[in-house]
């Protein structure tokens, strides 16, 4: 099995493509797909599914529930399984956006292409991801042969990576443990201490409920098969 998710109007052959039905569009009103669901409910047994693919999509999560659909997806995957993602590239937007050389009026194309379009309420970017971040991100839960392609259009930038599902064994716990450390990073903090203000470690505990619940709430649907 191939997973197409959130696939717009993009149908792709020889893919189970899936997509908000179109009561909940506001644009994409043409679109076709062969299940409409909100993807991030799906259900599919532990590794069954061959690819997972999302283009433009995987930005409209919040930072811990996009945590948790990778941890999700890669129980699906199949070892060697691959997973390909595209997203705005967020550190060349943010280099275009600083550039003399791009006028206003196109920078704010640039600006609506790294928070949304804002026509819908899915439709906002919740975070910004390039490659260092997946790459940082998919290596410590469990993808390998992580590679990346870059493409534009005008003035806008994107960046796709291809990560394959390695052989170790996660479970809730270890992704757990991991899934702290990468929000960890996130939290504001003096560039010259490493104490975390209780403010700040309030928010990961906020963080770590979300994932847990994001995570946690098809795990219990289903038998691993590794």
């Amino acid at each position: 099995m191939k997973l197409h998710l959130g696939c717009g109007m993009r149908y792709l052959e020889g893919y189970t493509n899936v997509d908000y039905p179109v009561s909940n569009q506001t644009v994409q009103i043409n679109l076709k797909a062969d299940e409409y669901r909100d993807i991030s409910t799906l259900v599919y047994p532990g590794c069954s599914v061959e690819e997972i693919r999302l283009h433009h999509v995987f930005e409209h999560f919040p930072r811990p529930v996009a945590l948790a659909l990778l941890c999700r997806w890669r129980d699906w995957l199949r070892v060697g399984g691959l997973l390909r993602i595209e997203t705005p590239d967020f550190r060349s937007s943010i280099i275009s956006c600083l550039s003399p050389f791009i006028s206003f009026y196109n920078k704010q194309q640039i600006v609506r292409h790294i928070f949304g379009s804002h026509e819908a309420s899915w439709a906002a970017h919740y975070d910004g991801w390039y490659k260092d971040k997946f790459h940082y991100v998919l290596k410590k839960i469990g993808f390998d042969n992580i590679k990346f392609v870059k493409n534009r259009y005008g003035y806008l930038r994107n960046i796709e990576v291809f990560a394959y599902k390695n052989e170790c064994e996660f479970d809730a716990a270890r992704y757990r443990k991991i899934v702290k450390q990468i929000l960890t990073w996130s939290l504001v903090r003096d560039g010259y201490r490493k104490n975390i203000e209780k403010s700040e470690s309030d928010m990961l505990d906020v963080w770590m409920k979300a994932w847990e619940s994001a995570y946690k709430r098809i795990e219990i649907n289903y038998e691993f098969k590794r």
